[in-house]
């Protein structure tokens, strides 16, 4: 199949499949009812295209026949204030494009249970325009290849719709899995492509249906191997509270997250904690920690008082050490790691 053989193929899926998700509401998608629209769409919206009818009649049968078991949780609710109302979620624009983008790839039972289980873990979360001081922090664990860069991608969204200004991922230790992870979330949540040069925008993912320069989120790294967060794009970063949300995807490394963390305290904490350090106030930041077994643990044998106090002079781990300091620097913030090999 060629690329625009290709394409049009997409087309004809997607076309398709939204016409039988409006049937769906009347009674059960059949194979026939699959056949039929199909044959509409291919000759009012394809003509005189190859299209191979008994692929696309396929591809939906495999779409529409799907099971996919729902999202279980555990949860402590100390402090936290339910906040994620339907009002909360009318009209939010990333989590729609991404949604849309997600439709024309994936069966809608799929993107429906991405869409219920990110709900759940964002309502968990902590509301970004709640005001004070708060921490929220949780572990999203699912299989080997089970989509949890998608899972992750339209948490992202919600969060961005929601109102959470700063996200940070951690991605991997090595330069090319961090530009993988990079290159994901331009499709899912950017919407262009990222480069040193800065120079024309090139649209892709949710960004070729969605070019609303309104929504634009910033990056601060981009796709090259090189592109993770460096000396010149600290010295010259600066944002504010007005700004569309900003996305950086860096490594699990200590001088990239020493980096990182310096850039926050001098150009962006706009206040000071109760021990004289700076503190972020004004924007709320979610991490997200990509293989959050890998690198992150602290695995230093931490010795604990006979009162249950942990021993003040302990000193974690050069990774652990960073995100806890990055986390301490923001009086709101959210923490949510992913695996699929819970450190135990």
């Amino acid at each position: 199949m060629t690329e625009e053989q290709s394409k049009v193929f997409q087309r004809v899926v997607s076309v398709a499949q939204t016409f039988l998700v409006e049937a769906m509401e009347k009674g059960a998608v059949t194979t026939t009812l699959i056949a039929e629209k199909v044959d509409f769409v291919a000759t009012h919206m394809a003509p005189g295209e190859n299209v191979d009818r008994k692929e696309v009649v396929a591809e939906l049968i495999r779409r529409f026949s799907l099971w996919i078991g729902g999202a279980s949780t555990l949860s402590d609710k100390t402090g936290h204030k339910d906040w994620l109302t339907a009002a909360r979620r009318k009209d939010w624009r990333y989590w729609q494009r991404y949604r849309d983008f997600l439709e024309g790839k994936m069966s809608v039972k799929a993107v429906d249970a991405l869409d219920d289980a990110t709900n759940k873990i964002l309502e968990l979360l902590e509301d970004p325009l709640r005001e004070g001081c708060w921490d929220r922090r949780g572990l999203v664990v699912g299989h080997v290849q089970s989509g949890k860069t998608g899972n992750y991608t339209g948490l992202i969204c919600k969060a961005a719709d929601a109102g959470y200004k700063i996200v940070i991922v951690l991605a991997g230790l090595h330069n090319n899995l961090r530009s993988q992870t990079q290159i994901r979330l331009e499709e899912g949540f950017l919407g262009y492509e990222t480069s040193a040069k800065n120079d024309v925008v090139r649209y892709i993912g949710v960004g070729e249906n969605g070019r609303d320069a309104e929504i634009r989120p910033n990056c601060a790294t981009n796709r090259s191997d090189n592109g993770d967060f460096n000396t010149k794009v600290a010295k010259h970063l600066a944002i504010s509270p007005e700004q569309r949300p900003w996305l950086f995807v860096v490594k699990k490394n200590k001088t990239v997250l020493d980096r990182l963390l310096k850039w926050i305290r001098n150009h962006v904490a706009d206040s000071k904690d109760a021990d004289g350090r700076p503190l972020v106030s004004g924007f709320p930041l979610l991490l997200i920690d990509d293989e959050a077994d890998h690198a992150s643990v602290d695995t230093g044998d931490q010795v604990v008082n006979k009162d249950g106090t942990v021993d003040d002079e302990y000193q974690p781990k050069a990774i652990n050490s960073r995100i806890r300091k990055i986390l301490h620097s923001f009086s709101r913030k959210a923490y949510v790691g992913y695996t699929a090999t819970p450190f135990a």
